[in-house]
């Protein structure tokens, strides 16, 4: 079993309410990311990191507790890291990889979403 990933919430059209944003991952992907988000928020945005970890202990990962300038000041150091990396060791390439193809799409679609230039 792995980990439940919340990004957030998109709000549908006509008054249909929220559409929640989130997707479960196998250990080996969530253990990638858990990692990733200790490195990148751990020691130099320990609040934020707490915020999204704090549920961790039941497997849930959470982006949902965060406002808009947290939110979005999380997903500009983790990509910074993401793309920093000069020489990559196999599990970086999969923690990628399971990033931009798991977690972006529903960040993307998030309502609290900047597009970063």
């Amino acid at each position: 079993m792995g980990a439940y990933f919340g990004i957030g919430y998109r709000a549908l059209n006509n008054n249909h309410g929220e559409r929640n944003l989130s997707v479960v991952l196998n250990r080996q992907a969530s253990d990638v990311l858990e990692a990733l988000l200790d490195e990148v928020l751990q020691d130099n945005y320990p609040v934020i990191h707490e915020k999204i970890m704090e549920m961790q202990v039941l497997d849930q990962i959470n982006f949902n507790e965060l406002n808009e300038s947290e939110f979005n000041t999380a997903i500009k150091v983790i990509r910074e890291c993401l793309a920093a990396r000069k020489e990559t060791s196999e599990g970086q390439l999969y923690q990628k990889r399971v990033w931009e193809e798991e977690i972006e799409p529903l960040i993307q679609q998030d309502e609290r979403y900047q597009q970063q230039s």
